[in-house]
């Protein structure tokens, strides 16, 4: 009884070393801080970080927060990064999916770089601005892995740089579905971002910068455009004839310089190309009324000239037949 009751301590303690090595191993949180001189500038940086996500650098998956606080600033934000297999060494500044500045977003001192190189991943945290008193100032740092990193490695390199030549990418594609789980059908796409930064609201596959499936409701809608059609109005155009407009609606089925029924229901139509089109008809149709007017007054003087003759030659026979 003496000997089992050894073995089944030896196994328990066994078990509990391997499932507090697997708990060490996963390295879930790192939390450190930097200090910056009083003196320091803008580009200023501090490599504070290496670490190795697990699968062959497939699960870098990172949340990092920072704070800090010098005279009258407070400040934090939270960086969103995305590490795959086989990055290349190159410096990216990570994106912020939240931002604390003080007093407004813009009152902030400090980013977060990061090399995704393959094998070896490294953080960074890099002066943008010097708000605050001249006095050293101590960033704190927490990165998170939300998928599975094998090891942090602390790093203390400093040095100067102008901001990254690009962006790190947040993730390869995001999507909001929305749904009742309590439901077995299946959830609605409320929006999809791809890899391209198109966004989809209710379509997965979105071809555009923003393509809706289904209806929209707004209480205003501003488009841009170039080439708005004042130049209807300049003596140097030449207004068709409404024989000619005529003739090509005789053979078109439609007016000049707009698009048939049938590519629009294949195509779609270009809301601010649209708008510049039916802009110049109404133009070219205020010509002609302003054409048609002068005419019709043209036509009313000629006419009061008529009537004036014609009462004159009223009166003249009138006379003679008195006589």
């Amino acid at each position: 009884m003496k000997i089992i009751s050894l073995y089944c301590k030896l196994t328990l303690l066994a078990f509990l070393f391997a499932f507090s090595g697997a708990r060490a191993q996963t390295n879930d949180v790192y939390v450190t801080s930097v200090t910056f001189p009083g003196n320091y500038v803008v580009g200023d940086y501090v490599e504070f970080l290496k670490t190795t996500p697990s699968n062959a650098g497939a699960s870098g998956h990172y949340e990092v927060s920072i704070s800090y606080t010098r005279g009258n600033i407070a400040a934090a934000a939270t960086f969103l990064v995305s590490v795959s297999h086989a990055n290349p060494d190159v410096w990216r500044e990570a994106g912020r999916i939240n931002k604390g500045g003080y007093t407004e977003s813009t009152v902030e001192s400090f980013a977060i770089d990061v090399n995704s190189q393959y094998g070896n991943v490294r953080f960074r945290v890099r002066a943008m601005a010097t708000w605050g008193v001249a006095a050293d100032i101590t960033v704190h740092i927490k990165v998170r892995s939300v998928n599975f990193t094998d090891s942090w490695i602390p790093l203390s390199a400093k040095g100067n740089t102008a901001a990254p030549a690009g962006l790190m990418p947040m993730t390869n594609e995001w999507n909001l579905f929305v749904g009742n789980p309590y439901s077995a059908a299946s959830a609605k796409v409320a929006i999809a971002a791809n890899i391209n930064g198109d966004v989809g609201i209710g379509t997965r596959t979105p071809q555009s910068k923003l393509a809706v499936a289904g209806t929209i409701t707004a209480q205003r809608i501003k488009v841009t455009a170039t080439g708005w059609p004042d130049y209807v109005f300049h003596k140097d155009y030449q207004l068709p004839s409404l024989q000619e407009v005529g003739n090509y609606i005789q053979k078109n089925g439609h007016l000049p310089e707009m698009p048939a029924a049938a590519i629009v229901e294949k195509e779609g139509q270009d809301v601010g190309e649209m708008n510049k089109a039916l802009l110049k008809k109404v133009e070219e149709l205020t010509l002609y009324l302003l054409e048609e007017n002068q005419q019709r007054k043209k036509l009313e003087a000629e006419m009061s000239a008529l009537r004036d003759k014609q009462r004159v030659l009223e009166q003249q026979l009138q006379a003679l037949q008195q006589k």
